[in-house]
């Protein structure tokens, strides 16, 4: 698995000088990893791309669409947590999670006057 990606000056320089040129070596990096993955796995990562792809195209900004896919990989991360921790039987049951959360309510305090 070679990927032969620019060092960091090579793609400051492309963001800022050219876009279109580190748009076209995103794509193909992307797609070159999707290709060498394990067949069982191409259509899923497929999927996935095109989430994250369209996430970005409706982002505001950037740091909108970093954001939000930030936002997608720790729920997925969560998933993971919670499935390993189910398997390792350390899960919480569905009372203590109930349990917990009240005791971890905050107390509102009203705003002066």
């Amino acid at each position: 698995m070679q990927h032969n990606l620019p060092n960091f000056d090579k793609l400051r320089h492309l963001a800022q000088n050219d876009p279109t040129e580190l748009e076209r070596l995103r794509i193909e990096l992307c797609e070159q990893i999707i290709h060498e993955a394990p067949e069982k796995y191409r259509r899923k990562l497929r999927g996935l791309q095109f989430r994250i792809d369209m996430e970005r195209r409706k982002a505001k900004s950037p740091m909108a669409a970093c954001i939000t896919i930030s936002g997608m990989m720790h729920d997925s991360f969560d998933k993971l947590r919670m499935a390993l921790n189910e398997a390792a039987g350390t899960a919480p049951t569905s009372e203590q999670a109930v349990s917990n959360s009240d005791t971890n309510a905050g107390k509102v305090l009203p705003f002066r006057k």
